[in-house]
């Protein structure tokens, strides 16, 4: 499975990858065990975004011990050890308190889902074996359902992409790290 396989069209997309000195399985182990306390940006940045949820009374649990995969608003769809791990779903990410509970979906229904009001997003990150290791890439898409979704998802990616891009860098560095000091026994 691959990202084409639940957001195909995409609006938007941010990509970034990182060569790590350590085999895949290294790498793979390390990606699945980063938690947000491992990420200080994207623990501060998560934070602000769960902010008026919290103002308004809604309850959250911490972010601090909950890995990176889990913490994403997506649920992970496809995973296969030690080569590919995709997240997907269905968001309001733009409204203010996160919008309304989306439906659950497998692939197939992502893809073929129109209604009006939301986002598709897809999240993946793939290991790929090369002489120096591993690359260790990312990739983050979105499609709107409809272009009035797309406007409003287009005003909030203005504010978010930047730091949507530095949390995903982060966690390339921060598991990068971790996989080559464990391979050097530090």
């Amino acid at each position: 499975m691959n990202l084409d396989d639940v957001v195909p069209n995409p609006h938007d997309r941010l990509c970034h990858s990182r060569i790590v000195a350590a085999q895949p399985v290294v790498v793979w182990d390390e990606l699945c065990r980063v938690t947000m306390s491992a990420l200080p940006l994207g623990r501060a940045l998560e934070g602000v975004r769960l902010l008026p949820a919290r103002l308004a009374g809604r309850k959250h649990e911490p972010l601090a011990g909950r890995t990176f995969l889990d913490v994403t608003p997506i649920p992970v769809l496809f995973s296969e050890r030690p080569r590919v791990v995709i997240s997907a779903g269905l968001s309001q990410a733009w409204r203010l308190l996160g919008g309304v509970t989306p439906p659950h979906l497998d692939a197939a229904a992502l893809r073929a889902w129109s209604q009006p009001g939301w986002i598709k997003v897809g999240m993946e990150f793939r290991l790929q074996v090369i002489p120096l290791g591993t690359l260790l890439s990312t990739e983050t898409r979105v499609q709107a359902t409809d272009p009035r979704t797309r406007r409003a998802f287009a005003a909030y990616w203005l504010f978010i992409r930047a730091g949507s891009g530095a949390i995903r860098r982060e966690v390339l560095r921060i598991v990068a790290h971790h996989a080559e000091s464990a391979l050097n026994g530090r």
